[in-house]
């Protein structure tokens, strides 16, 4: 099957408006979630069932204070209703204030422990539910395509990784989780309220429709300028994870002061966005606290002439406003929610266009595992663009037979590396077919056929593990013996005893303790490990004196001998020795066959030959 793809990833002007909630957007992100919730529906039952508990005993936490100042310190008898106390506990103030802080203590208590189990069994959910989400995002990106990673910003993805993925927790734990706890206190305290006395619950109430004004009209700018924030320290992210890739090519530029002062003007611009988006955050956050004030004012002053005038006992009139406070304080964080709730909903966007991304090489409906290949690689017709009408190369067609060398050459921008690309199905071509004996490689799974051909690259990175992990990276059922004699045969055995630890010596990030001839040669004993019908050479003595060269061709030998090969080269001293030679020029094929052939037939093979053959003299 093709390459399918709904282009790269978009920047922020795509995703839903991060000043409002969009609700088609969260049952997008929830459709997406549904099979996490049901395969931890059981801890997510427990840690629900502990919510309602914690939520009922929280409107029994302030009675015993009631009880204590009405009963105890200020001596009003006990209602009817409470008779049944004085059978269990002497009806002396000392005994009904002992039993109350006990009942205070045994509440309290309680609603913490169930409080813990409920807030730990959530938080476990949504570690466990991030790091599975994290995971699949993570094996999905092995599966894009060439040109997806090549036209995304590195950058851009780290930050999706680490910094958005942080915002699945909070959309599809804890947003559910307070939503439910913070509707409930509402409703049962708005509940408790009404009953305890409604004329003072109708002045509480008053406040709520200027709290909710406040919250929807100056939460915008809080919203945005959270997302500016967060905008700004993904560019600090990309320009940081460029440089660390570019250090090399910076240091040996000199550039590094302009790359400070690059980073600096970033990192100010990320500095200003956060202190703005904090400013904005405090300051709305004190007037909420002072809308709460003013309607908890209310309430002490009225709720106290009901209690002088002895409508209300005085302990009422602290229960009410305990309540109160509950009530207000819910609402408050109910109006931040949705703010969160908007912040949430864009970086999970921004996750979900990741995973939605489609720009994948895909195994035909009918695609079955390839068979031991021969190694007869043929082209046929074949035509690839990575734009519309902007072809790469047109119309190619050539045959090479197994166990033959063919030298791909041209100038820069010829075709080459496309072609390479194609043959391992990193791309597929828009017309014409790839064929591997005899049969065309959309044919084959994917896997299968790339298990069945090496590419080694001029900069074959090296991983951050032993020598012998990376010699085993070719092959990870590789024993011990087939390591060593994978190293023998790319002549790295003898300096790879030399080194510290020997084959249990850890390679540093990209190999910078050691030499450019032993990185390639350990590369070369990798890709030997792998024993595949076909290779693919990609300038692999680029940038080597002459001795390490001599070893690495050597290696190279061990490598290719009686494989088909393909070899991307620029050095004639290696492209002469070739079976076949294939010239490309402006993505057309405009030269096939031998060195002394070309050099007759082939004007554009006979220049390069001449621009370099005074350089560098031939190989007898």
């Amino acid at each position: 099957m093709d390459m399918q793809g709904n282009g790269t990833l978009s920047q922020n002007q795509n995703h839903p408006s991060p000043n409002r909630v969009s609700y088609r957007t969260l049952f997008r992100i929830y459709r997406v979630f549904a099979r996490s919730y049901k395969k931890h529906w059981r801890m997510l039952a427990w840690a629900y069932a502990g919510l309602l508990m914690s939520t009922a005993l929280s409107l029994l936490a302030p009675w015993p204070l009631k009880l204590i100042l009405d009963y105890v310190i200020l001596g009003y008898p006990l209602p009817e209703q409470a008779g049944f106390v004085t059978q269990w506990i002497s009806d002396s103030p000392e005994s009904l204030l002992l039993a109350l802080a006990v009942a205070f203590f045994v509440i309290r208590f309680t609603q913490s422990f169930v409080s813990y189990l409920y807030k730990i069994g959530a938080a476990i959910v949504g570690s466990r539910m991030v790091a599975e989400f994290r995971e699949r995002l993570f094996n999905h990106l092995q599966g894009l395509s060439l040109s997806f990673h090549a036209a995304s910003s590195s950058g851009d993805i780290v930050y999706r990784l680490t910094n958005d993925i942080s915002q699945v927790r909070m959309l599809l734990i804890r947003v559910p989780q307070q939503l439910i706890q913070r509707s409930l206190v509402m409703i049962s305290y708005i509940g408790m309220m009404t009953m305890l006395n409604v004329k003072l619950s109708l002045i509480a109430f008053s406040v709520i429709p200027v709290i909710y004004y406040f919250n929807r009209r100056f939460g915008v700018g809080v919203q945005e300028a959270t997302l500016e924030k967060r905008s700004k320290e993904s560019e600090v992210t990309s320009i940081i994870t460029e440089n660390i890739t570019t250090m090399a090519l910076i240091q040996a530029y000199g550039l590094e002061e302009s790359q400070q002062m690059r980073f600096a003007a970033e990192n100010q611009q990320s500095l200003e966005s956060g202190v703005r988006a904090l400013k904005y955050s405090k300051l709305y956050r004190r007037v909420n606290s002072v809308l709460i004030s003013i309607g908890t004012s209310l309430v002490l002053y009225f709720g106290g002439n009901l209690a002088l005038d002895g409508v209300l006992l005085p302990g009422t009139v602290v229960l009410f406003v305990s309540y109160l406070k509950n009530l207000y304080g819910p609402l408050d964080k109910f109006a931040e929610m949705l703010l969160g709730i908007a912040r949430s909903q864009v970086a999970c966007d921004r996750l979900l266009e990741l995973l939605e991304c489609d720009m994948v090489i895909e195994d035909a409906k009918d695609a079955r595992p390839a068979p031991p290949f021969k190694g007869k690689v043929e082209f046929k017709d074949v035509s690839f663009a990575y734009i519309d009408n902007e072809e790469v190369l047109k119309n190619i067609n050539f045959v090479v037979q197994p166990g033959e060398t063919v030298a791909l050459v041209g100038y820069s921008g010829a075709g080459k590396s496309t072609l390479i690309s194609l043959l391992l199905r990193f791309y597929d071509p828009q017309t014409g077919e790839i064929r591997i004996d005899g049969a065309n490689v959309r044919r084959y799974e994917l896997k299968s056929l790339r298990n069945q051909i090496t590419i080694l690259l001029q900069d074959a990175p090296l991983f951050n593990m032993t020598v012998r992990e990376n010699i085993a990276f070719g092959k990870f059922d590789a024993t011990e013996e087939e390591i060593i004699t994978a190293a023998k045969r790319a002549q790295a055995h003898e300096f790879i005893l030399q080194l510290p630890k020997g084959y249990d010596t850890r390679i540093s990030e990209g190999g910078s303790n050691l030499s450019g001839g032993q990185r390639q040669r350990i590369n070369i004993a990798r890709a030997i490990i792998r024993n595949t019908p076909i290779v693919i050479l990609d300038e692999p003595v680029s940038a080597l004196d002459a001795e390490t060269e001599a070893k690495v061709n050597q290696a190279i030998h061990e490598l290719t001998n009686g494989k088909t090969t393909f070899i991307v080269a620029h050095k004639f001293s290696t492209i002469v020795r070739a079976d076949k030679i294939l010239v490309l020029e402006k993505g057309e094929l405009v030269g096939f066959g031998r060195h002394e052939e070309l050099l007759e037939t082939s004007p554009v093979y006979r220049e390069l030959f001449e621009l370099q053959v005074g350089e560098m003299p031939l190989p007898a």
